[in-house]
């Protein structure tokens, strides 16, 4: 009985230190939106920077104060590209559900800064939802919607984020997510996306 008694309180310490270790928090930010896009007839994509907006949350296992893991997932509206052809300007947007796990490498605080530093990186993926929405003159003259059988790319994400306090709190940052997958190779088009996104969010 001392034993089972034992081995009980051994596990409900390890699962209690083991859930200490975890940690959970919401994200948002806006940021702009590029892509490397090829049409079937030819026409290349503008550089232009689309407006574009993602929000969610995710939880974070920390290995020790340097090194910890994240998982995260977002709903990311305003992915798209522009391109000008005999029609005009063309504007096409998408709405995908992105997932990036994450490694990420924490430092201290800097001429005593309270918060810290850390960078990350790893890959993303991430799934279209809903159809392609092209307007042409702009966001909404002569809108029109087609779909696509292509849904998933895969990708890879970094970037830097401050932390206020060491524990829970705020934290700013900004990430970078990079396409290295087509998007819509099947479609009249393959595109490639270059998102740049500020973020705060708060973690518990």
């Amino acid at each position: 009985m001392k034993k089972l008694t034992a081995f009980a309180i051994s596990i409900i310490i390890s699962s209690a230190l083991f859930a200490n270790n975890f940690s959970c928090g919401v994200e948002g930010g806006a940021g702009i939106n590029t892509a490397a896009v090829e049409l079937s007839n030819g026409t290349k994509s503008d550089f232009d920077f689309i407006p574009t907006f993602r929000f969610g949350g995710g939880v974070e296992y920390s290995f020790n104060e340097v090194a910890s893991l994240q998982l995260k997932t977002f709903f990311h509206h305003g992915n798209g590209f522009s391109f000008t052809d005999s029609n005009g300007k063309t504007k096409v947007s998408f709405m995908t559900i992105d997932i990036p796990v994450l490694l990420k490498l924490t430092f201290s605080g800097i001429n005593n800064i309270n918060g810290r530093f850390s960078i990350f990186a790893g890959p993303n993926f991430s799934f279209r939802i809903g159809d392609f929405n092209e307007s042409r003159g702009g966001w909404k003259n002569g809108a029109n919607s087609f779909s696509s059988n292509d849904i998933f790319a895969a990708g890879i994400e970094c970037g830097v984020e401050y932390a206020f306090t060491k524990a829970a709190g705020f934290r700013l940052g900004c990430s970078v997510l990079f396409d290295i997958s087509d998007f819509s190779h099947n479609a009249d088009f393959s595109t490639r996306r270059l998102c740049v996104m500020p973020y705060i969010g708060y973690w518990f």
